[in-house]
């Protein structure tokens, strides 16, 4: 496959410094990537630059769908024939074109299998599979953060917690018995106490974790996150992720 590049407007530095500013003002120049349904072939088409640095030039990538049967799924960067499906003009492996569908932007499914861009996303089942969170989810036999596949405990309850002390909403999941840090179990001793502090640090009443590491040493109940940083802070000193070090004002 080849980009065939359709045009290069003159007055480029003029232009691109112009594009510059209107994005800061949320505005665009160029259309989105997008699919060309034409009466000979199917294209992709896109402006292979950045909202730093914007391009005018306008690339056709000429796929192998059959323009007869194409259709551009709900999100846009999905599409499928009566024989595959399609990413960004991708043709897809082994996919079920009947049942194939998009979930959201970055992923698709059939009666069998998920997609991310163009990587299958290992062992989830399409059927089943859906979105609990922008990079976790579920399916009838597991849980996947980060779109990696993992057993929780208790399935049927399991959810992301979310926390107004960081951003890093997906970070931490959990269920009825167990809490999960990147789908990777916290060694809690009092599930039933846990509570997130921030900073990816967490406590029940028996110990203090990050992430899924257990803080040796560190005191639960004097536990806390420093304002203003990634520190977290008990009454013995001051901890960065696991390891501790003296406090500096």
């Amino acid at each position: 496959m080849s980009l065939k590049r359709v045009c290069g407007p003159p007055w480029r530095t003029i232009m691109i410094a112009f594009a510059a500013v209107l994005a800061l003002q949320g505005c665009a120049l160029v259309e989105p990537a997008h699919y060309d349904i034409r009466s000979d072939a199917v294209y992709w088409v896109s402006y292979p630059g950045t909202s730093a640095s914007p391009s005018f030039d306008r690339y056709e990538r000429r796929t192998e769908a059959d323009p007869q049967t194409f259709e551009i799924l709900a999100f846009a960067n999905w599409g499928k024939d009566a024989r595959s499906g399609y990413y960004r003009g991708t043709a897809l492996a082994g996919v079920d074109a009947p049942s194939f569908r998009a979930i959201n932007d970055e992923l698709a499914a059939d009666d069998t299998q998920v997609w991310r861009g163009t990587n299958l996303i290992e062992g989830a089942d399409g059927a089943s599979f859906r979105t609990i969170g922008p990079s976790t989810g579920v399916d009838r036999a597991a849980a996947y953060a980060g779109w990696a596949r993992f057993v929780p405990c208790d399935l049927s309850t399991f959810t992301v917690i979310e926390s107004e002390a960081e951003s890093e909403d997906e970070a931490f999941t959990a269920d009825s018995a167990c809490v999960y840090a990147y789908g990777l179990r916290l060694p809690l001793t009092d599930r039933a106490t846990f509570e997130r502090l921030g900073a990816e640090y967490s406590r029940d009443s028996g110990g203090v974790y990050w992430r899924h590491f257990e803080v040796t040493g560190a005191d639960p109940a004097s536990f806390h996150i420093r304002e203003g940083t990634r520190l977290g802070q008990d009454r013995s000193g001051c901890w960065l992720g696991p390891d501790w070090r003296e406090c500096r004002d």
